[in-house]
């Protein structure tokens, strides 16, 4: 018999349940997963002002005792969002490199994936780019640790690719940074636009920029890699 472990239904007193087949792992959400996961769909539709903890805890199917049992307000629930939310896709992110091994492929690996994520999750986009901006000094700051991140994970990338010779000698802390501004900006305004073209169409033009912003010819990658 063949086992996935994906096909492991585990339940909360531990017991498990096992097809004929295949054993799949559920783990049942949690309720701070359900107000978290509802948080986003509320944020993503109304923005920070206009979403009301009503709404999350209805489409959380939980209680206000459970909600403020996890969060003591709704601006800590918010940047516990942002956390989470961001590590996703810091994760999503170093499983696309994973598969990639030659470093002019990881660095446009890195933008393209970021780039793919939010196009296919717009809510998460709406959530972290536009609807959590400006919201105060607090929310700002939040948000400082997490471009942070984002930036080191691009400078890694951009060290191993000069170390490699892949990439001609330059302050890799500078380009980081106008790299992400740059992703900030093209993800802003197509989460604006009325009509925005497919980010499958947008994609090879900003790392043909990104490349040539670094010394890099585009045409050096050869095969394209993956989304």
């Amino acid at each position: 018999m063949t086992i996935d472990v994906a096909d492991l239904l585990v339940y909360g007193d531990g017991q498990t349940s096992r097809s004929s087949c295949t054993m799949r792992v559920r783990f049942k959400p949690t309720a701070r997963d359900r107000i978290l996961d509802a948080a986003t769909s509320v944020l993503a539709d109304r923005g920070y002002q206009s979403a009301n903890l009503d709404a999350i805890i209805a489409l959380s199917r939980t209680s206000k005792g459970s909600f403020y049992f996890h969060f003591p307000s709704k601006e800590r629930m918010v940047l516990a969002l942002v956390d989470q939310l961001s590590e996703r896709l810091v994760q999503k992110i170093e499983q696309s490199l994973e598969k990639e091994t030659r470093p002019l492929h990881r660095i446009a690996a890195a933008s393209d994936t970021l780039l793919h994520t939010f196009s296919r999750q717009r809510r998460l986009a709406q959530t972290l780019l536009f609807n959590l901006v400006g919201q105060g000094k607090t929310m700002d700051k939040k948000f400082m640790p997490v471009r942070d991140r984002f930036a080191t994970l691009i400078q890694r990338e951009l060290d191993r690719a000069v170390a490699a010779g892949a990439v001609p000698p330059l302050d890799t802390t500078l380009a980081a940074r106008m790299w992400l501004g740059a992703l900030h900006e093209v993800l802003l305004q197509w989460l604006l636009a009325d009509r925005p073209r497919p980010m499958a169409a947008i994609i090879p033009g900003v790392r043909s920029l990104l490349l040539r912003s670094v010394g890099v010819d585009p045409a050096a990658l050869g095969v394209e890699p993956a989304p």
